[in-house]
Parts: structure tokens; sequence; C-alpha cells
């Protein structure tokens, strides 16, 4: 079995004294593995995200417990996982939670080289891109918003640190242990803003083993990426690493403006320093500093496929559904991301203390976006900047082997605490004409009533265009408590019972309007009362589970999640709304077991979630401001899904595995009477909407994938040869279900085959993602104008080359 935290360099300057040190090392080690099982973080304490120091993986020395199947096969797909889901280590088929979790191996093997790629091999994940927000559903439920007062569904957290805002993913897979994907509200152990689940990046602890991994590819469209990493041991209790990303890309689109600039090149570059200190067996400090750039045109591009009326009115043409772009404003966003946190570990008696601390700053700035979608110049957004500021602090108390009862409970408490503030200051709408006559002889107010009044009254003329300057930002503090516990009734029985409350107060600290003069200032036009609400929410968990067999896991579960009130922070003319807070409970059974001497994994789930306020956002420049949120009144979502590992033919043929996987879901609006949508005969948005029964935007009613992965070992290496198909059956992006608004079935192929040369510990892989050249949307973006698509990449093919010394 192999290790999949162990660390595979070696001490030493070249492949061949690492292939010598291994070789001396193996009696040891070899001994060692038959007295003590090794374990993702053997050393590393209870906290979710501590790493132990690595243990060197040796396919002919597995753990004793390991699989007998898992000593023969040379397949990186069949590994043993221990995930931290429930704060503490344990393996991930004995957690009674539905989780998909990938090690950086698996990740490597399967072809997944960012977060986005994650949704291929996780059914019921779904992965859309706004102006390089990512917008995550997952079962169903997510946040269909790019702003910062729009809180995702998806709690993202890296390190046991929540990172809250979507821009924050891109160093996520540099030097990884693992990724967990938690299904259902993680409400009780993960807090606030994760009714739909988690996802849980577990990133390379420092240690005493010095080791460097260099990954770097080149592919289509110049598209070029580096990753590396290197461990330094500084002394016998601090070590250090560092984690380097540099991608480098044309971009897949094509501008053809009068101006005649092209768009820029894709550039993402960063670093992560981690130090770590042990200066006692029971103590063990780290310090991390993150700092990123991403600099995109692509990001920010889309095309005006379906014109609304209004926009036929404006001239705004019909474009063709390809990768060229017209865009009169140059579609570009900078997002600069800056993180500081730390952890301290005191394995005590009689249980655990951990103590973690974060601050962190994601900056959008530079971001331009042609609101209508087309070469006219009509309406362009820009914001400069869009920022959010984040600090955290939490109190993990974890029990251990000296605990109370320890041989039969085990349990986790601790306090939270997060303040942030962030939204626009300022953004900008620049519009250019003012009226426009429908066909119906209806006259349109491209600059909203508002605004015109506000200019009477300061006794500025009316103008053809205007620059609308607006700022918003939304303060929070949120503080709150939180225990779980699972009591052994017997070796087959367990229940566990858990909750987080939670004391929340929002504050809409500014929302204002100014006009700009030609001389460069501003003259102020609306000014709105700072408001405030203060929530309070109890989120408890309760399961119980049962192993009737060996290596068979069934659990029935309730949870429930709290989503954060917010406000609107973009109000042109409209009194600021408050937006209620969102409540999902989620009734599950699942199973999760490993059959036929562990040559089968099936794990399955059926559930019903329940969403009460459900948070939907909007966008419209003649509804009140340019992006707008609503509560709808409920939702509900029913579904079922399995994820499977298959060795058809361990004797012929350990090597092949089949990783099949399918989400089939039936998810409406309940009660959804005060909808906002887009009228189809003139392009007015409308309010007052009656949304019952329509389909949950953004859901698709089945996803399905299936992996095959073919491991040959030849002298001196082995030959990998993989393949992945994924499927989508179609889902709306509004939540009106119009049918402009319906993105339709597609399926994406990808490939790839790699050689090991295991003397120098190099892997060369070529690979192909979209080989069909599927034509599908990443996103759609609905406004007065009509529907702007921005597709997914097409085709794209490339080269490999990981080594490990």
């Amino acid at each position: 079995m192999k290790n999949i935290t162990a660390t595979r360099g070696l001490r030493g300057r070249s492949a061949r004294f690492a292939v010598l040190s291994l070789a001396l090392a193996l009696p040891t080690i070899a001994t060692q593995a038959q007295d003590e099982p090794a374990t993702a973080t053997d050393a590393g304490g209870a906290g979710d995200d501590s790493a132990a120091l690595p243990t060197i993986p040796v396919a002919d020395a597995p753990a004793p417990d390991a699989p007998e199947l898992k000593r023969g096969s040379s397949s990186r797909l069949i590994e043993e996982i221990v995930v931290t889901a429930q704060k503490r280590e344990e393996k991930l088929q004995d957690v009674p939670i539905s989780i998909s979790a990938f090690s950086a191996d698996t990740l490597d093997a399967r072809g997944l080289v960012n977060i986005q790629d994650l949704a291929l091999a996780t059914p019921g994940l779904q992965f859309t891109d706004l102006a390089s927000y990512s917008i995550i559903f997952l079962r169903g439920v997510g946040t269909d918003a790019f702003i910062p007062s729009a809180d995702p569904s998806i709690a993202t957290y890296v390190d046991g640190v929540y990172f809250p805002s979507a821009h924050s993913l891109a160093q996520s897979f540099g030097a990884l242990q693992r990724i967990e994907v938690l299904k259902g509200p993680q409400g009780t152990l993960f807090g606030r803003n994760s009714t739909g689940g988690a996802i849980n990046v577990v990133t390379k602890d420092p240690d005493q083993s010095q080791a460097t991994e260099i990954q770097t590819s080149y592919g289509r469209f110049d598209d070029f990426k580096f990753r590396g990493y290197t461990n330094i041991p500084l002394n016998d209790t601090l070590a250090t690493s560092l984690s380097v990303v540099y991608n480098n890309s044309d971009p897949y689109y094509v501008r053809d403006n009068a101006d005649g600039r092209p768009l820029m090149q894709d550039i993402t570059r960063g670093g992560r320093i981690k130090l770590r200190w042990t200066p006692l067996d029971s103590l063990d400090f780290t310090l991390t500093g993150i700092r990123t750039r991403q600099v995109s045109s692509v990001a920010a591009s889309s095309i005006t496929t379906h014109p609304s009326p209004l926009a036929i009115v404006a001239l705004v043409p019909a474009e063709q559904r390809d990768y060229v772009v017209t865009d009169d404003s140059f579609p570009m966003i900078t997002i600069d991301t800056t993180a500081i946190y730390g952890q301290g570990i005191w394995k005590s008696d009689p249980f655990d203390i951990k103590l973690i601390g974060s601050d962190y700053k994601v900056d959008s700035h530079d971001f331009q976006y042609d609101f209508d979608g087309s070469a006219r110049p009509l309406i362009n957004f820009v914001a400069q900047p869009e920022y959010q500021t984040i600090k955290t602090a939490e109190l993990q108390l974890t029990s251990n082997d000296t605990s109370w009862l320890a041989d039969r409970f085990k349990w986790v408490g601790g306090f939270y605490y997060l303040h942030s503030v962030g939204g626009y200051d300022p953004a900008y709408l620049q519009v250019a004409s003012r009226l426009l006559t429908l066909p119906t002889g209806q006259i349109v107010n491209l600059i909203p009533r508002g605004a015109l009044d506000a200019l009477s009254l300061a006794g500025l003329p009316a103008p053809q265009g205007v620059r609308l300057y607006f700022r918003g930002l939304l303060g929070t503090d949120s503080y709150s408590g939180f225990v779980q516990g699972t009591y052994n009734f017997t070796d087959w029985l367990n229940l566990t019972l858990g909750g987080r409350y939670q004391v929340e107060k929002r504050a809409l600290l500014v929302s204002n309007v100014e006009v700009d003069n030609l001389g460069g200032s501003t003259t102020p036009l609306i000014q709105y009362a700072p408001r405030s609400s203060k929530e309070n929410n109890l989120s408890p968990k309760i399961t119980l589970d049962i192993k009737p067999f060996e290596d068979v896991l069934a659990y029935a579960s309730y949870s429930k999640g709290f989503k954060s009130a917010t406000y609107n922070i973009v109000n042109i003319y409209q009194q600021p709304d408050f937006v209620k807070p969102e409540i999902v409970s989620s009734y599950e059974l699942g199973i999760k077991s490993e059959f036929f001497n562990h040559l089968v994994r099936f794990n399955a789930a059926v559930f019903q979630t329940d969403i009460k306020d459900l948070q939907t956002a909007f966008v419209s420049l003649t509804s009140g401001g340019a992006v707008r949120f609503q509560n709808a009144g409920a939702a509900r979502i029913r579904g079922v899904e399995f994820d499977m590992l298959l060795v058809p033919l361990p004797d012929l043929d350990p090597g092949l595995v089949f990783t099949p996987g399918l989400s089939l879901l039936k998810a409406i609006y309940t009660d959804y009477t005060n909808g906002t949508g887009f009228n189809e005969t003139t392009g007015l948005a409308f309010a007052n909407g009656n949304f019952n029964g329509n389909r949950i935007a953004r859901t698709p009613k089945s996803t399905a994938t299936i992996g095959v992965s073919q491991t040959i070992d030849v002298t001196d290496g082995t030959i990998e040869i993989g393949g992945d198909y994924y499927y989508n059956s179609g889902f709306y992006f509004l939540a009106q279900n119009s049918p402009v608004s319906f993105e339709p079935h597609y399926s994406v192929v990808n490939a790839r085959v790699s050689y090991l040369y295991k003397p120098w510990d190099v892997r060369l892989t070529a690979f192909g993602s979209n080989l069909t050249n599927e034509r599908y949307d990443t996103q759609q973006f609905h406004t007065d104008f009509g529907r702007a698509d921005t597709l997914a990449p097409p085709i794209e093919y490339g080269v490999r080359v990981n080594w490990t010394f």
C-alpha cells in the first residue's frame, strides 16, 4: 500500500545516490513497517491538517492492515486514504460521511491539474466560472453570484483555514497531500457557509527528509506550467518548505475589435513558504505565507449569442458561439492574494489543543467587463478595486488516548471567530447612451431613473452618457462554539451527536452612488444609510452508523447548515435589500463497502435536502443594481449517488482499474413566487414571477463519470495509460428556466499515457483534454442585453514531466 503523505525524495543530490540510499534503508524500514502501521499522519497530532514526519513508501513492505490486493498491485489509484473530515485522522471508509478524497498521486494519475477538474471525478460536483470566481454547486446547493457580498455554499479550507473568497483557489494544487470533498451540510465542524459541503485542501508540511519535486508541462496555446516544491531540514527540530507555481498561456479566445488590441496572456504566479518547529514530541508549530497573482483576459471575456429585444434596438448583433470576442471594453482582470496563517498543536493529557490563526486578503483590480458583450460602446463595468480582508482565529480541543473513556468515546470541540470587510471601493458603470425605444414603443432609460433624479436635484443636466461610480462595503463579525462526539456502543454500532451555535453580525458599512465629472472629480448622487443585522443559529448533526459485516459501513444522518445573511452592496437607485440567511437541512442514508478481498469498493448515498430562504442572484441594470440578491422561499433536492473502484482481473491484470460514478438529482423550487427574470418579448426585467416547480439553477439532473487506468510494469519503470469520460445532462443558468438559459447536455473525454523511469524517479506524460472538442459553456451571463457565453477550452494536448529527487 502506498503511503499517500510520504515524501518520495531522499536526502542526496543525485538520482543514483537516492536509489542507493533507498536500498540501504530497506531492511530498517521493512522492520518498522511490521512493528507499526503507517498512516497518513502517524506523528501528526489529532488536528485535521497536522502532518506527520513522513515514512518512506516501500512497495514490498506494506502496513500490516493493508489489503492483500494493494500489496500486489502497481496502480496509483489503489490506496488507502486517511481523511480529517471529523477533525481527526480516520480511514476514508470508516467515516460516515459521503466523501470523495484524492491524494496527490491519485490526482496526477487521473490527470486532475486544477480545482475545476475535481468535477470530472466527483459525482454531483458542478463547477462554472465567471470573472475568475469559481461558482461551485454540490448536490444542487450553491451560490450563483460573483460579488464580495455573495458567500459561497461550499466552504473551502486550506490547511484548516477558511478561505471564503472563490478567488483563492489558485494555489490549491501546489505541493498537495490530499483533497477531500465532503458532501452535504457540514455546519457543525466546518461552520458558516458550508450548506452544500466543504472542500478540504491539505498541503505538505515540512519534515526531516530533504526532498524536491518538480512538475512542468507544455501544451496547446503555448500553455506552459511549472510547479516546484522543496523541503529542507534546518536542524533536528526545524524544517522549511517552499512551493512555487508559474503558469503562462495564450488565450484560447481571439479578440476581433476595431482597436486591434489582442487579448492578454493568462498568467498565474505565486509561492507558498512553510516553517515548522517541533521542539518536543508534544509540541508542533507551523507558520505559512502565501502570495499569488492571476492576470487574465479570458476570465473576463464573453460573447452575446442571444441578444434581447433591447440589445437588438441598440444594434447589438447575435454573435456566433465561437472562440471570438468583439468586446469594446478590453476584457481583463488581475487578482492578488496574500495570506499568512499559523497553527500550534500541544498533545497533552487529557486532550490535544490546537490554535489556528489567519490573516487573508484578496484584491481584484483592473477588472473590466463588457456588460452588453458586444463591439457596441453601450455599458461597461469596471471594478478597481474589489477586495476582501478576512481574519480568523480558532481553538480546537480533541480527545486522545489519555482522554476519559478513550476506548469508546471520541470528541472534538472548540471556538471560532471571523472578522471580514469586503466590497467595491469603487466600481463604476460606463453608460454610453441614455434612451432606447423598443419595437413596442416603450422608451427605456439606460441611465437609471434614480440617478437622473439625483442629477436634477444637483442642478446637473441629464447627459447622453454617464459614468456612475458606486461604493459598497460589507462587514462581518462571527462567533461560534462547536462540539461533536462519537460513542462506540459496540465494535459495530456508533452514535455521533454534535452542534455549532453561531452569532453573526453583518453590517452594510458604505453604499453610495457618484457621477463622474469631466475634470476627473465626482459628484455625490445618492448616499444610503448604513444598516446592520444580527443572526443566531444552531446547526446540529446526528449520525448512527453500523458495521454489519467486515468492510461494510452503513449510516443514517441528519445535519443542518447555515449560510450567512447579507446585503446587496450594488445599489444604484434602490434601497439596499437585506437578504435573509439560508438554512439547509439534509437527511441521508449511505453505505461504504469493499468486497471480494477489496477488489471492489462501492460507496453510495440517498438523500433529501430541504432549503429555506434559498439565496439567488439576478443581474440587471434596469432592476435597481447591476447584481442583486433575493431569497426564494424554499427548495427541495432529492438524490442518489455512488462511486466505485473496481479491479476486474486481479490475477491476470492487477493494474487494470475502473472508477465509475453517478449522481441523480431532482432539484426544484417549492416556494418561489417573488422571482425576478427577463421578459422574453421586451428583454426587460420583471419581478414577482412564479417559479414554483422550476429546476434549481446550475443543477443537472444527472452527471456521470467513468475512468479507466492500466498500469504495466516494465524493466526499470512503469507505463500508465488512462482515460476519463464525463457526462452532464444539462441545466438552466436562470431560476426562471427560460429556454435561452438552458445549457444542453455535453460530455468530455480526457486521456493520458505516462512512463515512469524508476532509477531517476522521472515520469513523462502525454495528455489530451476535451478530445472530442465538445463546445459547452463554463458560464452564461444573462443581463438586459441578453445572453453572453463564455466557452470552456477546446481540445488541448501536451506533455508533462514530473521529477522527484
